[in-house]
């Protein structure tokens, strides 16, 4: 019997991944830095601890007009960027994975139309929702945050130079922490639009099945990916090794780098 071809696994593209969190995380100091720089200078031009303030006027009000103000403005912005963003990366991981099936097609001496498909065109649409729903919520998560913080500061009160000093201690860490949810979900959504796009492509093309190829190198593997490592899957379904023992696709769940390689029937 004529051994069955394998074609190359399917590559997440690193460039993919590093524009994507460049361009949140571009929009991220930019956010921090406005939203920091306002606020500290409220609290050195306004001394929360001081009896005047506090009897003439509530320093909550001030803290608060200015965090509606900025959060009004960078959600818009963040809005207002997140669906070409979001096209953006779509169209970058179709090329890319596009080009990487070609190439290894053509080492096997295989050609296939390129055709994008309706389905191809429903994972699009798909992906650019998800990925505007999760462009849209860093500010969201991120002002939660910052409210919670500054509004501590001002119950706390004291002295106004160790408040200030505290919140930009406190500024850098919540940066840190967005900038790191960002590279989550360029990372993440890179390889899960590669998949989705990947799968479609090859359905199209006649491709039905692949071999699960667990990534090597994760500090935390799922030991079920690990069990499954050179198996047979069906691409429409995937295998049985979900965080609840659901069937999922390579890269389905999150954080997961899995991949696989096409099993062409030609």
């Amino acid at each position: 019997m004529r051994k069955r071809r394998q074609l190359t696994a399917v590559r997440y593209n690193a460039g993919n991944m590093i524009w994507y969190r460049r361009q949140m995380i571009g929009m991220i100091n930019a956010m921090n830095k406005d939203v920091r720089d306002v606020i500290v200078a409220l609290f050195r031009e306004v001394d929360i601890a001081s009896p005047e303030v506090a009897n003439d006027a509530n320093p909550v009000d001030f803290i608060k007009r200015a965090l509606n103000d900025l959060t009004t403005k960078w959600m818009s912005l963040f809005v207002m960027r997140s669906t070409g963003l979001s096209k953006d990366i779509v169209d970058r991981t179709l090329k890319s994975s596009d080009r990487s099936f070609q190439q290894s097609l053509g080492s096997q001496s295989m050609a296939i139309s390129m055709q994008i498909t309706d389905a191809m065109h429903e994972r699009m649409d798909a992906i650019v929702a998800e990925n505007v729903s999760l462009i849209r919520s860093i500010p969201e998560k991120y002002f939660t945050e910052v409210q919670g913080m500054v509004y501590r500061a001002v119950s706390v009160g004291g002295d106004r130079k160790k408040l200030v000093d505290e919140l930009m201690q406190g500024f850098s860490k919540r940066g840190g922490i967005t900038r790191r949810r960002a590279v989550n979900i360029a990372n993440d959504q890179v390889r899960k639009a590669t998949a989705s796009l990947s799968i479609a492509r090859q359905q199209a093309s006649g491709i039905t099945e692949g071999i699960w190829i667990h990534s090597k190198g994760q500090n935390d593997p799922r030991h079920r990916h690990v069990a499954v490592d050179g198996k047979r899957f069906n691409l429409s379904e995937g295998l049985p090794v979900g965080d609840k023992g659901q069937y999922v696709l390579p890269s389905q769940e999150i954080n997961c780098s899995c991949t696989w390689k096409p099993l062409p029937p030609w």
